[in-house]
């Protein structure tokens, strides 16, 4: 039963939640010229101490030739810096551009104000709930990760 359940109700919720948050996001990233891959990198980027291709690569769920090919991009378009780190050569050091930063903290205001007025409306408890949910999620899929990485 919890099988059945697994395959078809839990794997179809992720894909439709995938799909209705770049549905909701994708249209407020792609007014400042980036993708919703791209908005990702510089939230990355924003919220690491000091923030690595290798770092990021792994937030983004994305192998590091593919991740440094995309900062690449962000770095020719203005949004970011990369530099190499001192300590390390091949390490690449990541860091927003004033243009990245103002970038960054518009999109932020965009979603508060497009999406504030709606999250306010949903009670307390209710948000509650979904976050516990999600948390309960995300256990269950650190636990299925790691069932594969002892194969």
């Amino acid at each position: 039963m919890k099988e059945r359940l697994l395959k078809k109700q839990l794997w179809d919720m992720i894909r439709l939640t995938n799909t209705n948050f770049e549905t909701a996001y994708k249209p407020i990233v792609e007014i400042h010229g980036l993708t919703t891959l791209q908005s990702r990198v510089l939230i990355a980027i924003n919220e690491f101490e000091e923030p690595t291709v290798g770092n990021v690569s792994k937030i983004i769920d994305m192998s590091s030739p593919n991740a440094s090919n995309l900062c690449k991009k962000l770095e020719r378009d203005g949004f970011i810096r990369r530099t190499r780190s001192s300590r390390d050569e091949r390490v690449v050091v990541l860091k927003l551009t004033e243009k990245g930063e103002k970038t960054l903290h518009q999109i932020n205001t965009d979603l508060k104000i497009l999406f504030g007025p709606i999250i306010e409306k949903i009670p307390e408890e209710e948000f509650e709930t979904m976050i516990s949910g999600i948390k309960l999620l995300n256990k269950l899929l650190s636990q299925l990760e790691n069932a594969v990485k002892e194969l």
